[in-house]
């Protein structure tokens, strides 16, 4: 009689260490997806090399795209990208995207979003961080959009009832 006993608490220890270490990875990406949800600007997430890992609905919603994987971090694919003049176009080296990927942070780049199919025009804010590694490395980026449209309308609407109400009591118009 042969009894061969091999000692496998070390190989359950480990695997109990690895079910609990995706059980948590799973939870911080349920509360990461919780957060994204629940902020009303637009947020993508993309790797170095420009691929869209992760958007949230706001995003989907601007881009009209719900697969994350389908919106491409270079927002010329998909729109027409101008000055908030709406004639000129903005130059990619620019934007907040490519400047986070070269480990710069920008704040409210202002720009006009011209859908290219439909030719709806929005006026955003774009931002952009770098997500830098521990080796101080640039290994993702964050873009976030907030489309101010519905201010700069009700801002250039006021402008005018400004105006007009002046005109009726009489101020002269110095412009």
């Amino acid at each position: 009689l042969y009894a061969i006993a091999t000692d496998i608490t070390e190989k359950l220890k480990l695997e109990k260490e690895k079910e609990n270490t995706l059980n948590a990875l799973y939870e911080s990406r349920q509360q990461l997806n919780m957060i994204l949800e629940n902020i009303n600007d637009g947020v993508l997430v993309a790797n170095t090399n420009k691929e869209v890992i992760l958007a949230n609905d706001v995003a989907n919603a601007l881009f009209g795209i719900e697969d994350d994987s389908k919106i491409s971090i270079n927002f010329s694919d998909h729109f027409k990208v101008l000055f908030p003049d709406g004639k000129k176009t903005f130059p990619v080296q620019d934007l907040p995207a490519e400047r986070a990927l070269a480990g710069k942070i920008t704040d409210n780049v202002d720009i006009i979003l011209k859908d290219i199919a439909t030719k709806e025009m929005r006026r955003v804010l774009l931002s952009g961080r770098p997500i830098i590694d521990n080796e101080g490395r640039v290994a993702a980026e964050v873009v976030t959009i907030k489309d101010i449209s519905r201010y700069k309308k009700l801002e250039e609407e006021l402008e005018q009832k400004d105006q007009d109400s002046r005109a009726k009591i009489g101020f002269k118009n110095t412009n």
